[in-house]
């Protein structure tokens, strides 16, 4: 028979042997692949078992452990979906950094953990590990769906295996799997990575469903964290690059996504009642690190930091959580370290824009991290810090991809003249990345053990930041209260004063640090009575700023200490300082009621109270001290001169 009069076969509707229908798809993958899937779930757990046995650090009492909502258990969920993300800790909603945060949906873990089992610092860190484990194991998925897997290689061969392995070994993760507070990153990444999954898996089967679970996944992953906005982006890219969607697929797939994000929207206005601008500026270095730097500064700045981002990915040594004021310095243009970075990225743009027709992992890759680090660049808006290792952590899955990619897809090829057929490269290549990458990773846990640990591991890393000084001093302080032994007390309070003292030489007015050396020589007197030292070192924090534990601490001090001491202090304090030098006269009348209050009968102190309550506007509280005063000093020319002004103002 000719094939021109053979009838023709039917096309089978059911799919051919080895290719399972698409709601099969899943359960073939997981079971074709439990090996390499183990691995990657059992992965974190190596790396950070020791974390299981770690406390509470760092913001994790802001949505944990002293979060008022959270310990409320289930009946506080309600207030964490409707309330500013630090208000369960603060008590009010305050514009501490710049848009404010809500991020409820760690939160509402949290108060299911608590609900469940109460405060277990080691149960919160084991959800972490595991929730890392199903981000590498979807990663993974993902990876294979883009079409990057083949089963023509063993599985640790792969690029899907590496890309997802070198994610879940890169210790610039540690800050986020380590710290409780983490699991917003976390959760957002899980998340956004689910809404891909589920509109790739729409861009193959055309079923509704799918995009109604993507819009859904992006939703939650928005409500952990605000990054996740970056995905609008990353989805539309991935289906055109890997899938081979058209524009307009793509646009079908992102147009739920967009939905999302406008309930998101809506929800975040009418909680925090504005977007990214309260009206109320914020002045502090330590919640906005470009205050007081020119455009020109900033942006420089902004820009030695993105190099920053590199070498952290490259080469993640040393490793801290604090890159505060100023561990990362101001720089101008004139600095080659603001130059460098500018032409590296320039060139990782072009590169990724002249791959992008061949529809590549270089150009995803590339495009995947600018795109996910430009929302925590402080390019578009302030995020609060110059810089932070966690900031890196959803962007490093464009860097992972391409580093497997080249040492497994590239590199053999690159090497083929010289090795022909060799295969160990790659192997060598990635291998010793993952392996540098676990080694660091794993000694870089212990650091997130409690407070003290983790700023003894900081502060040989920032050394000059403000804040690391600071909380290095606080660490001290703390563990001198609990020590009973006098002596090592003292030692303790004594080993804290220069790190303080270097906080505030690097921001002299940080109140964190005031109040931190405040209680330090408060401490200290209550071991030497040295009532000359103390007072000496309130007067010169005064001259820094006023927090209220120099206050707290003085009143105490009022009724127990030498009358004359305390009100020289008050004088030179309440008039000569915060009257005359810093024109604070709420302040100072407030000193100088101090110091009256422990010597009624103190010339200069009546004085100094009458002049400066004349000089407040405060005519009547001038006069009553005049007044008084005068019954005790009547040729005192000051008191006669206030007495005659403020009556004047009581009758004009």
């Amino acid at each position: 028979m000719s094939k021109k009069n053979r009838p023709q076969q039917r096309p089978s509707r059911k799919p051919p042997h080895n290719q399972p229908a698409p709601r099969q798809q899943a359960h073939y993958f997981w079971r074709d692949k439990r090996l390499p899937a183990l691995v990657l779930l059992l992965l974190p757990f190596l790396l950070y078992r020791a974390s299981v046995e770690f406390g509470y650090v760092l913001d994790d009492k802001i949505v944990l452990s002293e979060n008022q909502f959270v310990k409320k258990g289930l009946a506080g969920i309600g207030d964490i979906f409707t309330t500013e993300s630090f208000t369960g800790f603060l008590g009010e909603q305050q514009a501490l950094v710049a848009g404010a945060r809500y991020r409820p949906l760690s939160i509402a873990t949290f108060a299911l953990e608590y609900a469940a089992y109460g405060m277990k610092p080691g149960r919160s860190h084991f959800w972490n590990i595991l929730l890392y484990a199903f981000t590498g194991l979807i990663l993974f998925r993902v990876m294979w769906l883009f079409g990057l897997g083949s089963g023509k290689q063993p599985w640790y061969l792969g690029i899907p295996f590496w890309a997802a392995a070198l994610f879940l070994l890169h210790p610039i993760h540690t800050e986020v799997v380590a710290n409780i507070k983490g699991r917003d990153e976390i959760l957002a990444l899980l998340l956004a990575l689910g809404a891909l999954y589920s509109s790739i898996r729409y861009a193959k089967a055309s079923r509704t469903v799918w995009l109604a679970l993507s819009a859904a996944l992006f939703f939650l992953a928005l409500m952990a964290k605000e990054n996740a906005l970056t995905f609008l982006a990353v989805i539309p890219l991935s289906l055109y690059v890997f899938r081979k969607s058209s524009v307009r697929q793509a646009a079908v797939a992102a147009a739920p996504l967009l939905l999302a994000f406008g309930a998101y929207l809506a929800i975040r206005l009418s909680v925090i009642g504005y977007l990214l601008d309260s009206g109320k500026a914020v002045t502090g270095i330590m919640n906005d690190p470009f205050v007081g730097a020119s455009f020109a500064e900033k942006y420089a700045t902004i820009s030695y930091t993105l190099g920053y981002y590199v070498r952290l990915l490259i080469f993640p040594h040393p490793l801290t959580h604090d890159y505060y004021p100023y561990q990362i310095p101001i720089i101008n243009w004139g600095d080659w370290r603001a130059w460098g970075p500018l032409l590296l990225y320039a060139g990782l743009l072009f590169l990724a824009v002249r791959a992008f027709r061949r529809k590549g992992v270089v150009s995803w890759s590339i495009l995947y991290y600018l795109l996910t680090l430009s929302i925590v660049s402080n390019i578009v808006f302030s995020v609060g810090a110059p810089m932070n290792e966690r900031f890196l952590y959803m962007p490093s899955v464009g860097y992972c991809l391409l580093l497997a990619y080249v040492a497994i897809a590239k590199l053999p090829g690159w090497l083929a003249r010289v090795l022909p057929g060799a295969n160990w490269p790659a192997m060598a290549l990635v291998g010793l990345a993952g392996l540098g990458f676990g080694v660091k990773t794993i000694s870089r846990v212990p650091a997130w053990k409690d407070e003290m640990s983790l700023n003894k591991a900081a502060i040989k890393v920032s050394a000059n930041s403000a804040r690391a000084n600071s909380y290095m001093a606080y660490s001290l302080y703390q563990a001198g209260l609990a020590e009973q032994d006098a002596t090592r007390r003292k030692a303790l309070f004594e080993e804290a004063i220069p790190y303080v003292d270097k906080a505030l030489a690097i921001y002299p007015e940080y109140t964190d640090a005031i109040t931190c050396k405040g209680g330090l020589v408060a401490g200290l007197y209550q071991l030497d009575g040295n009532l000359a030292g103390l007072l000496d070192a309130f007067y010169h924090l005064l001259e820094r700023g006023h927090v209220p534990f120099l206050d707290q601490y003085l009143e105490y001090l009022n009724p127990r200490a030498d009358t004359a001491q305390l009100s020289d202090f008050y004088y030179r304090a309440g008039y000569e300082l915060l009257a005359k030098q810093k024109k604070d006269y709420a302040l100072a009348v407030k000193y100088l009621g101090y110091g009256l209050g422990v010597s009624p009968s103190n010339r200069r102190l009546l004085e100094s109270m009458a002049e400066v309550s004349y000089g407040s506007g405060d005519h009547a509280r001038a006069l009553e001290v005049a007044q008084r005063g005068l019954q005790l000093y009547p040729d005192s020319a000051i008191l006669l001169e206030y007495q005659k002004k403020a009556a004047d103002k009581q009758k004009g």
